[in-house]
């Protein structure tokens, strides 16, 4: 058994509007392995730390071995007083485990075999950069059940001097500025992205919209946006939709401009499709 993975399984909310998301990318060769040992496991934490609510999800990214085991929680303090009761209690999850109906023969030499962890990162959710907190909680679960899709893009706002390493290494005050550059451009993000979506509630668009900030383990990215939907398909058909919208109005076009000589950028984009919801 690969304690490791496991034990940096915290407790988690799938509801969007929670403060604190934890990110654990996993590389595994067999996904269903992969959620029949992380459903059996999940269900020995719950009973061995009296959890009342898993409140996890896993997404796979098509194309690729890799998923996405997504937990949130209410705050960062909540989180690592939750993984330090975790790693007291993990004898009892043990014996948890062990008296639960067993698996099918095999499974956990394969779980061995084909699942490595790669990566966690800490998120907190910026609800006065989203739309979710007025078009996701009025949901009822059933109807968030039904939001396969997530849509992911990693933005940096790191600014990007023009100067080399060795000039900047020379001037100790530029160095200052430097970091107070990046600092701004924390703020002109959140700016930009506030009049974006004051203006598609302004053109009557409405769609499931979050952005997250880094706590830590994100690399270069300092924010993840994430637009929730049914499926790729219905993501798209909706996109076409807004971008039509929002191509007649001239204030789009203000903002859109804004981007050229703005000092952040997506680094990354990726598709995440839910396959196990552990929300029990």
């Amino acid at each position: 058994m690969k304690k490791l993975i496991f034990t940096l399984l915290i407790s988690a909310s799938t509801l969007v509007n929670s403060q604190i998301m934890v990110v654990n990318e996993i590389e595994t060769d067999s996904k269903d392995n992969f959620t029949m040992m992380v459903t059996h496991w999940m269900n020995a934490v719950k009973t061995a730390m009296d959890v009342k609510d898993l409140r996890s999800y896993v997404f796979e990214e098509p194309g690729t071995n890799k998923v996405q085991f997504l937990q949130f929680h209410d705050s960062m303090t909540d989180m690592v007083d939750y993984m330090n009761k975790q790693e007291e209690s993990q004898e009892k999850i043990w014996k948890a485990f062990q008296s639960m109906d067993p698996l099918p023969e095999g499974t956990a030499d394969v779980f061995n075999e084909t699942s490595n962890f790669r990566e966690s990162s800490v998120w907190e959710f910026k609800p006065e950069l989203s739309t979710t907190p007025e078009t996701w909680n009025p949901l009822s679960k059933s109807e968030k059940d039904e939001q396969f899709y997530r849509r992911i893009q990693y933005v940096s706002v790191k600014f990007n001097h023009p100067l080399s390493k060795s000039e900047k290494d020379e001037q100790f005050y530029r160095r200052i500025q430097y970091v107070s550059v990046k600092f701004n451009q924390d703020r002109a993000f959140e700016d930009w992205t506030k009049r974006m979506n004051a203006l598609d509630k302004k053109l009557g668009i409405s769609y499931h919209y979050a952005v997250f900030k880094s706590s830590f383990g994100a690399k270069d990215a300092d924010y993840m946006v994430m637009c929730i939907d049914k499926s790729q398909f219905e993501y798209f058909r909706n996109w076409e939709v807004r971008t039509n919208t929002r191509e007649k109005s001239d204030e789009f076009t203000a903002l859109v401009d804004e981007l050229s000589a703005s000092k952040w950028s997506v680094i990354g984009e990726y598709t995440w499709n839910r396959i196990l919801d552990l929300t029990f």
